[in-house]
């Protein structure tokens, strides 16, 4: 087992000169520090990062001379949100900041992880919305932290 307890390089690129192997992860499984995961080619890796850590599509969590282990992103349940108008774009930002979940935007789209919930609180606001599968990344939370 490749242990794991920080990242090679952030956001570097795919290497041309050696074997990569790919991890694909969902956004709720990137943000765990700690765990054991296999990659496409079957090796097992485990986890040690520090607490907080959160992964993004494209971090090295391996490399040697022959080998590269990167992360991606995994297709998952969520809602996508459309608004006719840049006012109602706001409207539903708002709202779901208000849930306190995370979203990603997309073009003219908002994404969010799935919830029955949320969605139930969707359609009683009135908002268009479908139910798919994508990769989540959502925006980064590290410049837009605030508390209560």
């Amino acid at each position: 087992m490749i242990i794991v307890n920080k990242l090679v390089n952030n956001g570097i690129k795919q290497s041309k000169d050696r074997e990569v192997d790919l991890v694909a992860l969902k956004w709720e499984d990137r943000q765990r520090s700690r765990q054991r995961i296999t990659t496409s080619a079957g090796r097992e890796v485990g986890l040690a990062l520090p607490t907080g850590s959160i992964l993004t599509p494209g971090d090295i969590l391996f490399q040697n001379e022959i080998l590269q282990i990167m992360v991606t992103g995994q297709p998952e349940p969520v809602l996508v949100v459309s608004a006719v108008d840049q006012q109602e774009f706001g409207l539903i930002c708002y709202q779901v900041g208000n849930l306190h979940q995370p979203i990603s935007l997309q073009g003219d789209q908002i994404l969010l992880p799935y919830h029955r919930s949320i969605s139930l609180q969707l359609g009683r606001l009135g908002f268009d919305f479908v139910r798919d599968h994508r990769v989540f990344v959502p925006i980064s939370l590290t410049h837009y932290q605030h508390g209560h």
